[in-house]
């Protein structure tokens, strides 16, 4: 009968932890905003840097990458030269740069973690969403120079007040 009674116990105690941790899932999963949302607004390019480099030579030059560098491997992308991304709750997404705005769509595709764009005039443009909080964003994409590597590139939240103040 003791025997019997322990076991009940233990099966009690598995089925309270199971449910804790249950309900504790579902409450993060529930509070936390979801990437479509988070993603949402005005973001600043902050820097771009290699985070795997192609090879030994480019190492020996550091993982910064310089203007220049930029604008040969972003040459075939819609990206190029593009400074702010704005991220519109419609799919839309405008590239601002200092001459004009280009739009395109944008989706977030498989479980939030790559960035889909889609310009008209080339194919889809694809990118692995790194990192994605209320203030910073990190896209990785695979560059097409002649040793392929994976860059980085880092954004700052342009925040309504930030915004304000900057115009001013």
């Amino acid at each position: 009968m003791k025997k019997k009674t322990h076991h009940l116990k233990i099966k009690l105690i598995y089925a309270l932890a199971f449910g804790t941790c249950l309900a504790l899932f579902i409450i993060m999963s529930v509070s936390s905003p979801s990437p479509n949302t988070t993603i949402l607004g005005k973001w600043q390019e902050v820097s771009w840097e290699y985070e795997k480099l192609p090879d030994a030579h480019t190492a020996a030059l550091g993982k910064h990458i310089n203007n220049t560098l930029r604008n040969e491997i972003t040459r075939e992308l819609v990206i190029h030269q593009a400074e702010t991304w704005e991220f519109l709750p419609d799919g839309k997404l405008l590239l601002h740069t200092d001459a004009k705005s280009v739009p395109l769509q944008w989706t977030l595709k498989s479980r939030g973690n790559i960035l889909k764009l889609d310009h008209r005039e080339t194919s889809p443009e694809h990118y692995n969403l790194q990192a994605l909080n209320e203030n910073e964003m990190v896209l990785y994409f695979n560059t097409d120079l002649q040793a392929k590597g994976i860059a980085k590139m880092k954004f700052k939240k342009i925040h309504q007040k930030d915004y304000a103040q900057k115009i001013q």
